[in-house]
Order: structure tokens, then sequence, then C-alpha cells
């Protein structure tokens, strides 16, 4: 059964992509091939320069109309820019086993990694039990917020000059625990209308088992529902068999369900 959120859950996601990459300086963009564009009712995201699936997607397929045309076109792309580590995403949609049989068409396979979708109203809010404090960041640290989330991530540094552009920028907040003085984590939050989608999370390695990530969770669920939205919105991987999953944990046990899974069709590896 089709989730009766599903269109919404995944424009608030894209939107938050697409506004990232508006955000991004334009040297920089280049220097990591750094391109989106609407491909029938799906979004093209890609840096080329960058051979990781979460930085090249195809988003959207099958929903809003689209016929899947756009999975053809967005895979001759991800050629034309020399990237073969992209993914398309299937929202499990009406056009869901249309949308597999064009992939498989196209030459993808499913990915033995998908990504839950998860969902929550944000009234009620939970409390996150942690010795780090959180705060939302301010134009004057931003450096702060996009260091912390690169750490996490373990990203090159200069991806820290894109992140921080989106601290002040209209739709999103930005946010950054701390051990006393010293930063531990990042988090950031879109808000259009009633949706909010939680993204860039993320904590320095040796700042990890402290709870920062509920935390930050937390505090997003709550200025979401301040700032007008009545749903949070956020996806991680779902665990593989034998493999730690902390994330879809923190997010599970901050009240959120989830909604459905959304598998990732790619290139045979």
């Amino acid at each position: 059964m089709t989730h009766p959120l599903l269109a919404e859950l995944e424009r608030i996601e894209r939107n938050a992509w697409e506004d990232l990459v508006r955000a991004a300086p334009p040297p920089f963009a280049g220097a990591i091939g750094l391109e989106t564009r609407r491909m029938g009712g799906a979004l093209f995201f890609a840096a080329a320069k960058i051979p990781q699936f979460q930085f090249n997607w195809l988003a959207g397929a099958g929903l809003g109309g689209d016929d899947g045309a756009c999975i053809g076109e967005a895979k001759a792309r991800f050629r034309e820019v020399g990237q073969a580590k992209f993914i398309v995403q299937i929202a499990p949609g009406s056009k869901a086993a249309q949308m597999e049989n064009l992939a498989r068409a196209a030459g993808l396979q499913a990915s033995p990694l998908s990504w839950a979708k998860f969902c929550r109203e944000t009234r009620n809010a939970p409390d996150a039990a942690t010795s780090l404090t959180v705060r939302e960041v301010s134009v004057e640290d931003r450096n702060i917020f996009a260091e912390s989330a690169i750490a996490g991530f373990g990203m090159p540094a200069p991806m820290a000059t894109w992140l921080s552009q989106i601290v002040g920028r209209p739709h999103w907040h930005a946010y950054a625990s701390f051990d006393d003085d010293k930063p531990a984590g990042a988090a950031a939050l879109y808000v259009e209308g009633d949706f909010a989608w939680l993204g860039i999370g993320a904590t320095r390695p040796e700042m990890r088992r402290k709870g920062g990530q509920s935390a930050l969770l937390a505090r997003r669920i709550a200025d979401a529902a301040t700032y007008g939205a009545r749903y949070a919105v956020t996806e991680t991987g779902v665990p593989q068999e034998g493999q730690p999953a902390p994330s879809y944990r923190n997010i599970l046990g901050s009240g959120f369900g989830v909604a459905y899974v959304r598998p990732n069709w790619t290139l045979p590896q």
C-alpha cells in the first residue's frame, strides 16, 4: 500500500537537496562537478568529481506524473560526466513496478543498500539524555557547524565551504552540539510548509556515544513544530546484517516510524 504522505515526504527531501545546490559557491560547484536538473517529474543530482552514491542520484522517478524516461536520461548524463557510482531511487508508489522494469532495461540492478524513510508528527518532541548542549548556530558560527559536519562524515575539508552556506539561508536552520566549549556534532533542518526535513546529522568521531545525535534530533523536532511544520521527515540506510546501525536506532528512539523503504538501483559493481 502506498504511504498517504509519500509525495510530500519525497518532495521535502528533494527540495532541500535542490536548494543545497543553489547555495553552493560557483567555484566550489565547478570544482566538484555539482549539478542538479529536473528530468520529467524527477530530480537529477550529481557531483561528477565525487565517486560516492550519496552525491549522485536520481529521485522521484514515477512520481507526480513522471513516466520514467528520466531513468535512461539520468544514466546517459552520468555517463557523460564520467560518474559510474550513482543510484536511481524508486519510491514504492503506484508506478514502482514499472519504474523497476525501466531500471532493468537501462542495465541497472537493485542495490543491497536501501533507504528507510521515516516520518513523525512534530508535536510532543522527545527529551534526550545527554551531557552535551545543543544550540542553533548563527552566521558568525557557520564554520563550527560545517567543520563538525564534515568531521563526522569523514568528508574532505573543502566540503565545509559548501555546507557553511546554508547557515542563515531561508528555510534552513543549522545546529551544533558541544561538550563544554568543544564542538561535538552538527545537524540541519529544512522547513517548508507542513513538512520539515532533518539532514546533515553527524558527530565527530571522538565525541560519539554521548547522546549527541539523539539531542540534535530532539531539538530539530521541537523547532520544526515552532516553525509551523506538522511532520518531521528523515532517512537513513536500512541496517545490514552484522553491521551496527546507530543512526537507525537513534531515529526510532526519537519517535519516528518507518514510513516505507526506498530501494536504490545502480550499475552492477
